[in-house]
């Protein structure tokens, strides 16, 4: 067997306005809610975003890539879910590790 990719996620209940809302954030580092900037920014950064996409595929989502080659997709019904391809047989249960660790302390 052959593996190809790690999947990790989760659901969050979430409305089109908080999609928008969440879409903004990784965009442009705004809010609408009277949050610190310097927070909002330094939890950005933190997830080390690459490019940003907005579809729609049956439902809306926004799709970021990361730095750590990590693929982040948030749909507006509230699944979050997280994809690395660049896995290792031999590096498997770190690489499984690594999603996991950026779904819980970045994300």
């Amino acid at each position: 067997m052959k593996i190809n990719s790690i999947y990790v996620g989760g659901w969050f209940q979430r409305t089109m306005l908080q999609l928008s809302e969440i879409y903004d954030f990784l965009r442009e580092c705004k809010s609408q809610l009277k949050l610190s900037p310097e927070k909002l920014a330094e939890y950005r950064k933190a997830l080390e975003i690459g490019k940003i996409d907005y579809g729609v595929a049956g439902e809306e989502y926004i799709e970021f890539t990361t730095a750590l080659n990590i693929k982040v997709r948030i749909f507006e019904d509230g699944l979050i879910t997280l994809k690395n391809n660049q896995v290792s047989e031999d590096t498997l249960f770190a690489d499984i590790e690594h999603v996991t660790d950026y779904y819980e302390n970045r994300l």
